[in-house]
């Protein structure tokens, strides 16, 4: 509709310019003006539409020039021939006058009506994106402030926290080793999971793998190291980031409500990270008996902040039936 708008006013601003009697010439007189300004206005709002939001958008995102200066060679090319039969085979031009003068203008007319076409597409393109990316920051920061806030009131001292684990690390090292290990593990955890990672709250995907390791080896030493867990890791994208403790949670829900002991029903995380595409998987036999309480904010959490930092290049796919839980996530960089 906004694109249509601005065709019409774009119309009526042209036969204001240029006055009635030309419009009539150009458009034809009778009924043939209105098909023709139909005609116009729509494949106005079309081309403009899919300039934008095809072409346009995913440039200022991606940084692309080559294939985008390659698709508005295409797309113009094509409208350009599409013009011509229009214009000289439907409408056809006045007899009186010569058709090698109106071919000449007609395409020194249309590239440079194509070029600014181009430039209106890519500013409007830039003013949506840019507008979408205030709002997305907008909201990371929201849902940062309510981590921070729900850390908060959950928490106690973090430096009581910390001298406490010292104390008891310093105190078991000699008499119990794995113990002291132990704590020193959890104190690494509760630093990760309480560190301020900026604004938008990512770490490093390297990182966030290596406190999964740290919650796993955790939860071995908890069960005299006899949990049943294959983990599987091939990262070739160091550079890739995604939001503090998204994977961690997932594999300590699995701990918390999956089969542990079970040989032929291991719990499964894989995690495979290309230059082009992220993909976790956390898969459980779920376990027999009373079923801890959960409210699922956890859950909840992890696949908000997905969504509004990767939007629909990512995926979060959960799977259940009365004996299995699976969850993945497919992101594409």
């Amino acid at each position: 509709m906004l694109y249509t708008a601005w065709n019409v006013a774009v119309f009526l601003f042209l036969v204001r310019l240029q006055g009635l009697e030309i419009t009539l010439r150009q458009f034809g007189p009778g009924n043939k003006i209105y098909i023709n300004a139909v005609h116009t206005i729509i494949k106005g709002t079309l081309v403009y539409y899919l300039l934008i939001y095809h072409v346009m958008i995913p440039l200022t995102r991606n940084r692309k020039w080559k294939t985008t200066i390659l698709q508005c060679a295409v797309f113009f090319i094509l409208l350009t021939a599409y013009e011509y039969v229009w214009n000289f085979f439907i409408v056809k031009p006045d007899p009186s006058s010569a058709i090698d003068q109106s071919l000449r203008i007609f395409f020194i007319t249309t590239a440079v009506l194509d070029v600014l076409i181009a430039l209106i597409a890519y500013f409007v393109a830039t003013s949506i994106t840019s507008n979408e990316m205030r709002k997305h920051k907008e909201e990371l920061e929201k849902e940062k402030l309510k981590a921070e806030l729900a850390a908060i009131k959950y928490q106690i001292n973090p430096h009581f926290l910390f001298n406490s684990l010292s104390f008891i690390y310093t105190k078991t090292l000699k008499s119990s080793p794995e113990a002291a290990h132990a704590v020193h593990l959890l104190s690494e955890i509760m630093s990760y999971a309480l560190d301020d990672w900026g604004e938008l709250g990512t770490v490093p995907l390297a990182v966030e793998a290596e406190h999964m390791k740290k919650v796993i080896e955790m939860n071995q030493i908890r069960f005299s190291h006899n949990l049943k867990i294959r983990y599987y890791e091939d990262i070739q994208a160091n550079y890739a980031s995604i939001p503090v403790l998204a994977f961690v949670t997932l594999v300590e829900n699995a701990f918390k409500h999956g089969d542990l002991t079970d040989e032929k029903n291991q719990v499964s995380i894989e995690l495979i990270a290309t230059k082009s595409k992220i993909y976790f998987l956390v898969s459980n036999k779920k376990k027999t008996g009373p079923k801890e309480p959960s409210k699922g904010i956890g859950l909840s959490n992890v696949q908000q902040r997905l969504q509004l930092m990767y939007g629909i290049k990512h995926s979060f796919t959960i799977k259940e039936d009365e004996n299995y839980y699976l969850n993945e996530i497919i992101i594409n960089l």
